[in-house]
């Protein structure tokens, strides 16, 4: 029935074909032209079997559009959001897939306040960040959202990336949602230095919490 739904929405809205899906890191963020090999966290070790199969209800004034992908030819659905302007003024858009299991080895899930959590591009749920430490440079994967009625209800964001290629065959339907196919999809963001902050900050603390030899 969930797919009936995603179908009959792409039938509504268009098809755009997209090629090549790469995980890049923060698209926001300047390039590090020093840094080592690209970040191998296995949390980026894609599974598309995991990945979260029915719509999800989305925040309206931050949802952009959705575009189904092909990885390993299983179909997936990227979300593309943007923040929201009471958030940040810049409203930075991202490219996200929801997945229901992540291996979190080396990655840090940190908290925000409940009045930013709580605005969530999906509602209902409030959102935490995850970074990965296994890296040389810190590297933001995407986020977990948790049910805010049943804690135990959770699901991950993880940041993607992918070239489109020249529009084909698309049917302008207004501002309406578009839906498009794609084939590789890359993962994961370098971390912005205020989270990196975050995440020293918070292995000082279990440092410290930690009882000595």
């Amino acid at each position: 029935v969930a797919w009936a739904l995603v179908a009959l929405l792409a039938a509504a809205t268009g098809v755009v074909q997209a090629g090549s899906v790469r995980a890049t890191g923060n698209p926001h963020m300047e390039e590090d032209t020093c840094a080592a090999e690209p970040c191998k966290c296995p949390a980026m070790m894609l599974n598309p079997f995991a990945a979260v199969s029915k719509p999800l209800a989305t925040q309206e004034d931050t949802l952009i559009k959705i575009v189904k992908k092909s990885i390993m030819g299983f179909e997936v659905f990227i979300y593309h959001f943007k923040q929201p302007q009471r958030i940040s003024e810049l409203q930075l858009p991202f490219k996200i897939l929801p997945m229901h299991t992540l291996d979190m080895e080396g990655v840090v899930d940190l908290k925000v306040p409940p009045h930013q959590s709580t605005d969530s591009w999906f509602p209902g749920y409030q959102w935490s960040i995850l970074v990965c430490t296994k890296c040389q440079r810190s590297t933001h994967l995407g986020w977990r959202f948790e049910s805010v009625t049943n804690p135990s209800e959770q699901f991950y964001a993880l940041i993607v990336s992918y070239d489109d290629e020249e529009q084909t065959n698309t049917l302008a339907v207004g501002d309406a949602e578009k839906m498009g196919v794609a084939a590789e999809i890359s993962i994961g963001t370098p971390a912005p230095g205020w989270m990196v902050a975050m995440v020293l900050a918070m292995a000082e603390v279990s440092t410290k919490a930690s009882p000595v030899a």
